[in-house]
């Protein structure tokens, strides 16, 4: 059956992190853009793409690499390497997606991006087009991370509750486990500090 031809107010680039966590999210709020008709490419990596069911809503599918297009748990020697290869390559690979698509009659016009990679708002700047992180973790996590990041909440954490604005006192088991345990997962710590880099 052939598509039909919808006309668009405008294409939207949407980029999650390749993970189910980050990934949901992102792709509910891509059913809401292209409710509101606006043409939305949902992005991930090759091999994230290999195991994506693919439905029948109005999102496209592009790839680019991360790297690891056959995959990272058996060749990366662990997350860090993972995360510093694919900072590496992604920037490397949306840059050539995004020109494959300024050639294809309906360019992009913004990119829609998961706050941990925050390297996507380099190339939008880049191409001249809207960038906007997404956050997919809850605000109250946000607020931690963001208040961690700007020095406000001192690391390790020394007192037996916390208070933060605008919110009710937190005992340390309450933050995120890398936040109380440090240097549990410090690969996962700098990328989620790192998302307020240019935001």
């Amino acid at each position: 059956m052939e598509k039909e031809h919808r006309a668009y107010k405008s294409h939207c680039l949407v980029l999650p992190y390749p993970s189910q966590g980050h990934i949901n999210p992102l792709f509910q709020f891509s059913k809401l853009l292209d409710h509101k008709q606006i043409k939305v490419t949902l992005v991930t990596t090759r091999f994230t793409s290999k195991t994506m069911h693919r439905g029948s809503s109005g999102i496209e599918l592009e790839t680019i690499s991360d790297g690891y297009d056959e995959g990272w748990r058996d060749k990366a020697e662990s997350i860090q390497a993972y995360i510093e290869r694919f900072w590496q390559v992604g920037p490397e690979t949306l840059t050539e997606l995004l020109e494959k698509l300024s050639s294809s009659g309906c360019p992009v016009d913004c990119i829609v991006y998961d706050s941990v990679m925050p390297w996507a708002l380099d190339v939008a700047k880049k191409f001249g087009i809207v960038g906007a992180a997404f956050f997919t973790q809850s605000c109250v996590v946000d607020n931690i991370y963001y208040h961690v990041n700007k020095g406000l909440l001192k690391l390790p954490l020394s007192e037996s509750e916390t208070s933060l604005p605008g919110m009710p006192p937190l005992r340390p088991v309450d933050f995120p486990s890398f936040m109380y345990d440090l240097g549990s997962y410090p690969a996962y710590f700098d990328v989620v500090l790192g998302q307020f880099s240019n935001v």
